[in-house]
């Protein structure tokens, strides 16, 4: 394609310069018949020019388009590659934190139902309640279901894209704060920050 464009634009401006050439002879010359039709041809040839120009700046457009989206998707994975794994650490901590996987499998069927308006039977709400009652005891760092839902999201996206990282939580923690996502995956940072403090405590408790 931008071949094609800057073969057009030379053949172009080497027809303007004939056509420029021509209409300054006829001007010497006080050829007034051909000194306005090489000025006519000359206007085409100008309009060629801006038609040619109004496709490229509209080509460069949709390349720019193409690299951000390009762009956005290689955040994309590299995001969830970077913080799926610290999301699944908090996961089975939080699982311990209430008694086990049975608990914890109690949790999500009941965050499944209620985030789909549908009724939870008695285990499934009574995992969800303490869930609720045990992020409470934490209040300050401000985890809620909501940030729960969206950690299990990152937790949950697909293995086949990721590639292994060595990161400490630290680490991890850190660069947060400053890494490029795309807008619809700002979401998953606030939840992520408050489950790395989570994490920080319930180590140390």
């Amino acid at each position: 394609m931008q071949n094609v464009f800057k073969e057009k634009i030379e053949v172009l401006k080497e027809e303007t310069s004939n056509l420029t050439e021509e209409i300054a002879g006829y001007v010497s010359d006080g050829n007034t018949n051909e000194f306005i039709r090489s000025l006519r041809n000359l206007e085409s040839k100008l309009k060629d020019i801006y038609k040619t120009m109004d496709s490229l700046s509209n080509r460069v457009d949709e390349v720019e388009k193409e690299l951000k989206e390009l762009k956005d998707q290689i955040n994309y994975v590299k995001f969830f590659s970077d913080y799926r794994v610290w999301a699944s650490i908090f996961i089975r901590m939080l699982t311990n934190k209430l008694g086990g996987v049975d608990n914890w499998c109690g949790v999500e069927m009941g965050l499944h139902y209620r985030n789909r308006n549908e009724p939870l039977a008695k285990k499934e709400y009574d995992c969800v309640e303490r869930l609720m009652n045990l992020l409470k005891e934490d209040e300050d760092i401000g985890l809620n279901l909501t940030d729960i839902n969206l950690l299990l999201e990152v937790r949950d996206t697909s293995n086949i894209l990721f590639h292994k990282k060595n990161q400490t939580s630290r680490d991890a923690e850190m660069e947060l704060g400053t890494y490029p996502v795309p807008n619809n995956l700002k979401i998953y940072k606030p939840p992520l920050k408050k489950a790395f403090k989570a994490m920080s405590r319930w180590r140390s408790s």
